[in-house]
């Protein structure tokens, strides 16, 4: 982790304390949010440290390491995931210009979007913390998955396209990672990075009920102009941006869950209508945005 005064993205020093976030999902702790004032990247205060953090997953309601299809919201999450598998694939296709070749998902939890691109001809292999993720997902799908220890262990210049599908802003040490990712792409792979996005219009409606803050799993709250400057610090150019357009509603739904709020789908649904109107015509405001990024000259 950075040292709390100094911006992880553009290294400025300027930062003002937004407001306390609650988490919602284990602990109910609240966790101050800091942001650089000049390019907007934001970062969560006084995380957990690495060794502790396992416990602020250990919740049921985790589904994005579960099969859990209790709720609505649940069965919802599950649809929208089987929806966008396809425009991942199609994502990654386009991206890097072939129907199959080598892809690494890197926090690839229960296996969905590596066993999606697996029986569609790519040689994968996913990168999981989670011990009962990667089992679940060898056992179910019967893809490779490896532990992050043994990112060490790959081959340089070996992979066509690696992917982190909001997995980046849980990250200790992103700039190590990034180092790793520069390492294992070959010359022309490409990097899918998705993350939430902390300049969205949603972000701005729901303030510090926004539950894609999700502290402290979340440490970093990237802007798009926070996250280009990153990737360009470590060696990569961003090709093009693309909004992942249903994330909208599934964080509004879960914004008023959390808070407490009455018919909290019914109000996420008209919310995420609202906001998505208000910003038909503006890109870099969508909840959730995808960067395609490329290996600059060294």
């Amino acid at each position: 982790m950075p040292e709390n005064n100094i911006c992880p993205a553009c290294q400025a020093t300027n930062t003002t304390d937004l407001f306390q976030a609650k988490d919602h999902l284990v602990s109910g702790r609240e966790f101050l949010i800091r942001q650089c004032t000049n390019c907007g990247m934001g970062w969560t205060v006084d995380p957990p440290s690495e060794e502790e953090a396992g416990k602020y997953y250990a919740s049921d309601e985790y589904i994005s390491h579960t099969d859990s299809k209790q709720s609505l919201a649940d069965r919802l999450y599950h649809l929208a995931r089987e929806f966008m598998l396809g425009r991942k694939g199609k994502l990654v296709n386009t991206a890097v210009r072939k129907s199959a070749g080598v892809i690494i998902d890197i926090g690839s939890g229960t296996g969905y979007f590596a066993a999606f691109m697996q029986k569609r001809g790519w040689q994968v292999t996913g990168i999981e913390l989670s011990e009962k993720a990667r089992k679940y997902s060898v056992e179910r799908f019967g893809i490779r998955a490896i532990g992050p220890q043994q990112v060490m262990d790959l081959p340089s210049a070996y992979a066509d396209c690696i992917t982190f599908w909001h997995v980046l802003e849980h990250l200790y040490n992103p700039e190590g990672w990034m180092g790793e990712v520069r390492r294992i792409l070959k010359e022309d792979g490409k990097c899918i990075i998705a993350l939430p996005n902390f300049a969205s219009a949603d972000a701005k409606w729901f303030g510090r009920m926004w539950a894609a803050l999700d502290v402290p799993r979340h440490l970093w709250h990237f802007t798009p102009a926070a996250f280009r400057q990153f990737a360009a610090k470590q060696g990569f150019a961003c090709e093009r941006t693309s909004a992942l357009p249903l994330d909208l509603f599934y964080i509004s739904l879960l914004s008023y869950r959390n808070n407490g709020k009455a018919l909290p789908l019914a109000r996420g649904l008209l919310t995420g209508a609202v906001i998505a109107l208000r910003s038909l015509f503006r890109s870099d405001s969508a909840s959730s945005l995808v960067y395609v990024l490329s290996k600059k000259d060294s």
